[in-house]
């Protein structure tokens, strides 16, 4: 076949209602899967489901509040779940979708104790790939698996807004032997002749196809299962209805505007489909009230592509590019998610912002730990590779300082400390390191805990404040606080507060500025790093704080921002 190269119609979309993908998929399945990992995931026993507490956890990593809204109105999340099934395709995670009946009245599946696993080996493999390469696999998945389950005929798309045709004989005509994934890719194909940013008709797309490639998706002599559905024709497995759930009406090949009404409307769910999931094109969506027969069409009137998608296609993608600032913080700029990046990166600093340009804190607690972890690890020499220039000089002394301040101890996440008889059944599985022949380091702790119910031992669990320990109740056999209620204790107790020792408190003044817009904190903040006044940014918050001792200096930046008045107003 050809490379297409379309005529299409350029529009304006000022009547129109404009669609974007508000998600980073990308972003969105290595949070999904870094969660997983990190936790032990119970999927719900009746329906496979994720819980409603884990999808209100995960919804909060997603890139964008939606997801949250979702969950707290539904109790479930459409993203999250398109999420978990990606991860499930890539074989990222694994877990049992088969499920097992219960008895011979049973008429549905259950699933029983279906933790959550993930492939570490398989996903860290993937993440190693160059950006572009981890790219190519991801749309290659998308092209091969409709992750919704059927097609763009039937199922709307995860962010779609049109309904499918009723599925109904859909087993059977030409449906069994048709080629999705060569369809898909022949479409991408055509959307490469696209000029970024620029809104074409989806009316003029149909129209090309259906004069230069009428049979890009529904051969002109299409294969059929069973003879007898030959009878049916083309477009045998098609039908309209007035209502939703009124009578079928059959689309005849024979009709004028059937292409329009079978593989336009393929085109059109096409476009709010994997490239809308994908964040490489827009779409615009018709806001008169749509009367005609079911499902919808010329509801999606316009799309266009972007700079990403014909970079991804070309497989010149723009590098990520990494800055570390004098305020300790490090900007990531990156057309696609940089995740090997911000995964060593993390392990040092705190998120502050996600977008195209992710920006995090180092933080000294954080450097430390990964010191004590590895001993040929060289924090300035990792930051001056990733930013290919040399770190700002304060910033170099600051970690030098904490270099050899460090300390080598180990810190474990997402553990809990075990005390018991030496002699516990089946406990090794679940053992870190012990301690003690009664102590030990232990992973998995919801399913230890249910693995010492089983076998009748009845656990007690305690949970520590940060501050200090909880004192176990009376009776516990136990090396750690006992609960201590003699007159004698409270006596020393007392007499211990009445002795008071001198304390010098020194006293630090910070200003912290709110600012109404994030362009304006932007450059406030340039203008202050630009003069070396140390200053902690709040993207959250849209805050800068400062010590009062550069005040003169911040006023300086204040009166020297030429597109601003600034009026600065005492919170009350």
């Amino acid at each position: 076949m050809m490379r297409p190269k379309p005529d299409l119609t350029p529009t304006d979309i000022d009547e129109l209602s404009v669609v974007s993908s508000q998600y980073d998929l990308r972003h969105d399945l290595h949070a999904y899967v870094e969660y997983v990992r990190d936790r032990d995931v119970k999927r719900l026993h009746r329906s496979n489901e994720l819980n409603r507490s884990d999808q209100k956890r995960l919804a909060k990593l997603m890139s964008d509040s939606h997801a949250l809204k979702e969950v707290e109105t539904k109790g479930y999340s459409e993203w999250i779940d398109y999420v978990d099934t990606l991860a499930l395709a890539f074989e990222f995670t694994d877990y049992d979708t088969e499920g097992s009946y219960a008895g011979y009245s049973s008429s549905e599946p259950s699933f029983p104790d279906n933790y959550i696993d993930v492939d570490t080996k398989r996903y860290e493999k993937f993440i190693d790939l160059p950006l572009i390469e981890q790219e190519k696999k991801l749309l290659d998945l998308l092209v091969k698996n409709y992750l919704d389950g059927n097609n763009e005929f039937y199922d709307t798309s995860v962010l779609g807004r049109l309904s499918g045709f009723s599925s109904w004989g859909s087993a059977t005509g030409i449906m069994p032997g048709l080629d999705f994934s060569r369809a898909r890719r022949f479409l991408i194909e055509i959307l490469q002749s696209c000029t970024p940013g620029v809104w074409y008709t989806t009316s003029s797309l149909i129209r090309y196809l259906k004069e230069h490639h009428p049979f890009f998706l529904i051969p002109k002599k299409p294969k059929y299962k069973y003879k007898g559905d030959s009878k049916n024709g083309r477009y045998g497995n098609f039908h309209e209805s007035k209502e939703r759930w009124g009578k079928r009406i059959q689309i005849s090949e024979s009709e004028t505007d059937a292409f329009e009404r079978v593989e336009g409307r393929y085109v059109e769910r096409f476009l709010e489909g994997l490239p809308l999931i994908l964040g490489y094109i827009e779409v615009a969506y018709s806001k008169t009230e749509y009367k005609g027969c079911l499902p919808e069409m010329n509801q999606l009137l316009a799309f266009r592509v972007n700079d990403m998608f014909l970079h991804v296609m070309s497989g010149e993608i723009i590098e990520p590019r990494v800055i570390v600032q004098p305020n300790f913080e490090v900007h990531v700029e990156s057309e696609l998610y940089p995740v090997r990046i911000l995964a060593q990166l993390t392990k040092l600093a705190d998120v502050v912002a996600k977008d195209r340009t992710n920006i995090l804190k180092l933080r000294k607690k954080k450097v430390l730990t990964q010191l004590s972890e590895r001993e040929d690890f060289d924090v300035i020499k990792l930051l001056d590779g990733m930013s290919g220039q040399k770190l700002p000089q304060n910033v170099r002394i600051e970690l030098e300082e904490w270099t050899g301040a460090s300390d080598a101890f180990t810190l474990y996440e997402n553990v809990v400390l075990l005390e018991g008889n030496k002699d516990l059944p089946e406990i090794d599985r679940f053992t870190i390191e012990s301690i003690t022949p009664a102590i030990r380091i232990v992973h998995s702790p919801g399913r230890l805990f249910a693995h010492l119910e089983r076998k009748e031992l009845i656990p007690l669990r305690i949970k520590h404040r940060s501050s200090d320990l909880t004192l176990l109740p009376d009776g516990a056999d136990t090396v750690f606080p006992r609960r201590d209620s003699s007159s004698k204790a409270r006596a020393k107790a007392r007499e211990k507060s009445k002795a008071k020792k001198p304390a010098i408190i020194r006293r630090e003044v910070r200003i912290t500025f709110h600012f109404p817009a994030k362009e304006l904190m932007e450059e406030f903040r340039n203008g202050l790093v630009a003069v070396r006044c140390p200053v902690a940014a709040d993207w959250s918050k849209l805050t800068l704080s400062f010590d009062k001792r550069y005040e003169s200096e911040v006023k300086k930046v204040s009166k020297g921002l030429l597109d601003y008045v600034i009026k600065i107003k005492d919170i009350v």
